[in-house]
């Protein structure tokens, strides 16, 4: 549409290099052709006639948080919270109570203290929320309606109940009594009371061989202590989309590197690692008995000890030997030089002190 209540004559000045602005009224002279406003256009003169867009500024509010379909929204005539949230695609499913916190400026504020006011409303997620004429009570038992109007540059921040939330699983498998998916009852549920949920392990379990797995990797965690002493803090708190699998017994050492016969063997109770490498033929020429070390089967490990016996090996575990240019051989030279750096350090200090004690 055409704004008739300005429009622009440009015209050049005698100097032919700047110009005037002759603003008139478009809606008379187009009314009245014989009006003085009706100017004679000369050579070079341009007219400027504006639109009605140019001066309809479009107001907006904002909504975020919990919503389908966060974003800026055109302010509609009489626009209310209820209006913008139906706009907006309604509150996610999975949230049953919210709050919405309405953050309001004044344009005319001179307040340098104040930087908005703030308007919070606490509603449940269901279809009466929408009904027109519907009103609310808050947590407080006042009575509090959606439907107040909007204002322009209004933001609008819906936020979830922190009380409320969706029944969150683990999975338990393997050879407990009752297999499945669990809810967690709350924030401190343990991995034993998931086990103990499940019934227990079966006679045929192996705790030692079981497993943990968060976000899909592995953790290592040792279910025969947690089991042995459920109060233990090497007990695990669950999350959801834990899995934990209780494993069975391999009957089963597994041998790798340098070893003459590499492989799996028969698990023996009370066999040590030296009599596992015996088996496997002993060591290799390139093999470094020290570098030596079991992995167990709930992944900690345990290396080969001058100063101790050889170890027990469980059933499950796995045995690697390395080989010499594997190992990192010992620089006498940098251990002396490290040594004499010390001992210099030392010596120093004491020197240090013993001055300081005379002066005093």
């Amino acid at each position: 549409l055409t704004y008739l209540e300005r429009a622009d004559l440009i015209r050049d000045n005698d100097d032919l290099i700047s110009e005037t602005i002759i603003p008139f009224h478009l809606g008379d002279v187009l009314g009245n052709e014989n009006s003085d406003l009706n100017f004679k256009l000369m050579r070079g003169d341009e007219i400027r006639i504006y639109s009605t867009s140019m001066f309809n500024i479009t107001k907006s509010v904002t909504i975020n948080g919990i919503i389908l379909q966060p974003g800026e929204y055109n302010l509609k005539d009489q626009m209310t919270l209820r209006d913008l949230i139906l706009e907006a695609g309604g509150v996610t499913a999975d949230v049953y109570r919210y709050r919405v916190e309405v953050a309001r400026i004044d344009p005319d504020n001179t307040d340098e203290s104040k930087f908005a006011e703030i308007i919070t409303v606490d509603l449940e997620n269901n279809y009466d929320v929408y009904r027109i004429n519907n009103s609310n009570k808050n947590n407080k038992g006042k009575k509090v309606s959606i439907d107040f109007l909007l204002k322009p540059y209004d933001v609008i921040t819906i936020r979830p109940d922190p009380y409320f939330s969706l029944q969150q699983f683990v999975t338990i498998n393997g050879l407990v009594y009752y297999p499945g998916v669990y809810a967690i009852r709350g924030p401190n549920e343990k991995v034993t009371d998931i086990i103990g949920r499940a019934g227990g392990l079966r006679p045929d379990a192996y705790a030692r061989a079981s497993e943990f797995v968060r976000n899909g990797e592995k953790i290592s965690l040792s279910f025969d202590e947690i089991i042995k002493r459920p109060r233990s803090r090497l007990n695990f708190d669950v999350i959801g989309g834990d899995v934990i699998s209780i494993g069975s017994k391999p009957n089963l050492v597994k041998l790798e590197g340098e070893v003459n016969s590499p492989g799996n063997y028969q698990y023996i109770k009370g066999q040590r690692l030296d009599d596992y490498i015996d088996m496997a033929g002993g060591y290799t020429k390139d093999a470094t008995r020290f570098n030596t070390f079991i992995q167990y089967p709930d992944g900690t490990s345990k290396r080969i000890s001058l100063l101790k016996l050889s170890p027990v090996v469980l059933d499950g575990s796995t045995i690697i030997v390395a080989r010499k240019e594997e190992a990192i051989p010992f620089n006498f030279t940098e251990y002396v030089t490290n040594v004499t750096a010390i001992w210099t350090d030392v010596t120093q200090a004491w020197l240090m002190l013993v001055i300081a004690l005379r002066s005093s």
